[in-house]
């Protein structure tokens, strides 16, 4: 008995499909990397990178298990960070007001410790991160890492690209008007307030548009009104400033306020979440400064 045997036939339908299937992926390999700053097709570069991680108010225990070469993770998904470094400590201390002195003082606590921890791996840069490993760090991040008999959350507090290349935004925002505006960032740490830097871009974190080029940076000591018993003290809050960024950035003019990149609008009062390639913090528009076309 013959065999009744089903023969594909290849025809131009098909051949529409898998170019259709074929444009679908290749379109969106291309926009996973034009979102994240490289361009298509381009091998990554790695370099040897590090970032510190601050462990406020640890036990001095915890400083037994940290063995320098040891791996690192962060705790909430497992993802392997690096190898440590080095570690550094210090004795925890909390700014706190003094009724008696009448001024804030810097307590120091010595049953607990503020550790640093610095984590070594291969990184690279895009035009809005600096990637170490598989994660996107930012000073001011809330990170949690953990290590064979240690774990706790922490902030990272530097990155350190050892030297390498950062990749830099050419884009400059979209609009007509040219502005010069300030924005402020009260109560910062000192290491948060270090890491703004001329030239860098700044977005805004929930849509990832442009705000502007940081053209200068400038800090203050911060201050803070505390009543006591013997009425309003207006008093600097030691290791805190107030900082002020003057940036750069070109807007739209529309009938009812001018607006950035991403439909933000530019106004005096207004808060943003924003982000650079270092950073991480909430700004206020503080100063229109000028405007021309």
């Amino acid at each position: 008995m013959a065999e009744n045997k089903k023969r594909f036939h290849f025809n131009l339908f098909d051949a529409l499909i898998i170019v259709l299937a074929l444009a679908v992926g290749l379109g969106a390999v291309y926009l996973r990397n034009r979102s994240s700053g490289e361009p298509s097709g381009r091998t990554r570069e790695t370099a040897t990178m590090r970032f510190t991680v601050e462990l406020t108010a640890a036990p001095i225990g915890m400083l037994d298990q940290m063995t320098p070469g040891c791996s690192v993770y962060r705790s909430t998904d497992g993802t392997y960070l690096g190898t440590l470094a080095e570690v550094s400590y210090k004795p925890h201390t909390e700014i706190k007001w003094s009724e008696t002195a009448g001024a804030f003082e810097e307590i120091e606590y010595q049953e607990n410790y503020d550790i640093y921890v610095t984590i070594e791996n291969q990184g690279y840069s895009t035009s809005r991160d600096i990637v170490i490993g598989s994660v996107a760090l930012k000073v001011g991040d809330e990170i949690a890492v953990k290590g064979k008999g240690f774990a706790k959350m922490g902030y990272v507090y530097s990155v350190d690209t050892m030297g390498a290349e950062i990749t830099q935004d050419s884009y400059e925002g979209n609009g007509s008007l040219n502005f010069t505006y300030v924005m402020n960032f009260t109560d910062c740490r000192d290491f948060v307030a270090a890491n703004f830097h001329e030239g860098d871009r700044l977005y805004d974190k929930l849509s990832g548009s442009l705000l502007g080029i940081v053209q200068s940076v400038r800090t203050e000591p911060h201050f803070e009104t505390q009543v006591g018993e013997g009425g309003a003290v207006f008093a600097e809050k030691t290791g805190r400033s107030d900082v002020y960024v003057t940036v750069k950035g070109r807007a739209v003019d529309k009938a009812d306020g001018y607006y950035l990149d991403g439909g933000i609008e530019l106004k005096v009062g207004a808060t943003s979440q924003l982000v650079s390639q270092y950073i991480n913090r909430n700004g206020l528009f503080f100063e229109i400064l000028s405007m021309e076309q």
